[in-house]
């Protein structure tokens, strides 16, 4: 929604999503799973799938069909994090 002021539009910020994640170090085959998720703005239809312990793949993808660009993604040992825009 966009508010107006005079012949000028506001635009709507946009939703920003970070994802910490971590993989088992013992388990090279492990998937990597969410540690905590940020959200300024909104994260739907993929809220849910960001909550601890869901699987960052899943997660990733809902936000990528939904709309949502990786904008980083960063490799921290055995943990990781990823950074995903939505703009309107």
């Amino acid at each position: 929604m966009h508010e107006h002021t005079g012949n000028v539009s506001i635009p709507r910020p946009p939703d920003v999503v970070t994802i910490l994640w971590e993989r088992n170090p013992l388990d090279r085959q492990a998937p990597r799973t969410v540690v905590e998720a940020t959200v300024i703005g909104s994260a739907n239809p993929c809220g849910r799938l960001l909550a601890q312990g869901q699987r960052y793949r899943t997660a990733a993808h809902c936000l990528l069909d939904n709309g949502f660009e990786q904008i980083t993604a960063e490799r921290l040992g055995v943990f990781g994090v990823a950074v995903f825009v939505r703009e309107y």
